[in-house]
């Protein structure tokens, strides 16, 4: 083998190599970029409001379902709401159609109503009146019951669900029919 063939040899050789590795490197590059998040899916809700009576899948076994919204609400056992304020009663069922018990459900940490004036009204306490909605579930139980709450009148109205306190989504639900406006 002569000295020149030799020397075309390495030389293409070292070319070939080159090709590689430059080939390589860039594939790496662009396969190794990733990106992370640090948001968990169960803060972010729903992006439409979940209607009355439309049974939810709010994750991790949970459904959710507004059977019925009294506004006003009127019972004996409460005060009279103070003046520009009524009660709202919300009739839910709820079922942990999980494979597991469930974290331990106590409505006036997990729900509350929004108005359209930005207020946060929280769960109203009936007495001698429970919710019906509290403790936990075993799999495949479900309950139903009703959640009262003290809210400006004339505004339309959110339930929220915190649903990380249970392991759920967070999740939004309308509350007042879809024909309503404010004012009204």
């Amino acid at each position: 083998m002569s000295r020149n063939n030799a020397l075309v040899r390495i030389v293409a050789l070292a070319s070939g190599l080159l090709v590689v590795a430059a080939c390589s490197s860039s594939t790496h590059s662009a396969s190794s970029t990733t990106t992370t998040t640090t948001t968990n899916p169960l803060d972010t809700p729903n992006s439409l409001p979940y209607a009355i009576q439309e049974k939810v899948a709010v994750g991790n076994g949970w459904l959710v379902d507004i059977t019925k919204v009294h506004r006003p609400y009127v019972n004996p056992s409460l005060p009279p709401p103070a003046p520009g304020r009524e009660y709202v009663a919300v009739d839910l069922w709820i079922e942990n159609h999980g494979p597991s018990a469930s974290p331990v459900l106590e409505t006036a940490k997990v729900f509350s109503l929004g108005d359209s004036h930005g207020q946060v009204d929280p769960v109203f306490a009936v007495p001698g009146h429970p919710s019906g909605l509290d403790g936990s579930y075993p799999p495949n139980a479900a309950r139903s019951g009703r959640l009262v709450f003290d809210v400006p009148t004339k505004t339309q109205l959110r339930m929220a669900m915190d649903g990380p306190l249970v392991g759920a989504q967070r999740s939004i639900f309308l509350v007042d029919p879809s024909s309503y406006r404010p004012g009204d």
